[in-house]
């Protein structure tokens, strides 16, 4: 059964991926990501396939799937916290899936400003609706991360 290996990296790109990862990405034939991740293979004779509209790339992966491809899909921090991992068991079974999570944007966050963070509300609004956002801010959460993207981004929060 061919299979599906799901690449989180982190801020320090394909430098902070263990060796096994970086062995998963060598033998890969097809290597889908973001332009950024992509970027961090440049030498990597692989068929490349930039993330963009989901629908697409879910098409193109099955199509791969039934070749003797080696497909490795690269995805920011880790796979099944608000990413692509939900969105790809929701597609393809678990038995095709093997996923290598990396540091979270929210875990650097937190580790940077030296904050335990067990008790923090995390949500995304990353192409999502902010209203859960606002009910979190009016019930005075102490804490809450917060995933973004363009449109939601720190200072359209600022006026909400």
């Amino acid at each position: 059964m061919a299979r599906i290996e799901v690449v989180g990296i982190s801020l320090d790109g394909a430098d902070g991926l263990s060796v096994a990862v970086k062995k998963l990405i060598a033998k890969a034939s097809v290597l889908i990501g973001s332009s950024r991740h992509l970027s961090y293979f440049p030498d990597r004779p692989a068929t490349k396939i930039v993330l963009s509209n989901l629908d697409r790339t879910i098409e193109k992966i099955y199509q791969l799937l039934t070749s003797d491809n080696n497909i490795v899909t690269l995805v920011s921090g880790d796979p099944l916290f608000f990413s692509l991992g939900r969105l790809l068991l929701e597609k393809f079974p678990a038995e095709q899936l093997s996923f290598h999570p990396h540091l979270s944007s929210i875990q650097l966050a937190f580790s940077r400003l030296k904050l335990p963070w067990q008790d923090a509300k995390v949500i995304s609004i990353h192409g999502r609706n902010p209203d859960e956002l606002i009910k979190l801010l009016q019930q005075g959460e102490a804490k809450i991360a917060i995933l973004t993207d363009i449109e939601h981004n720190p200072s359209a929060i600022a006026l909400v």
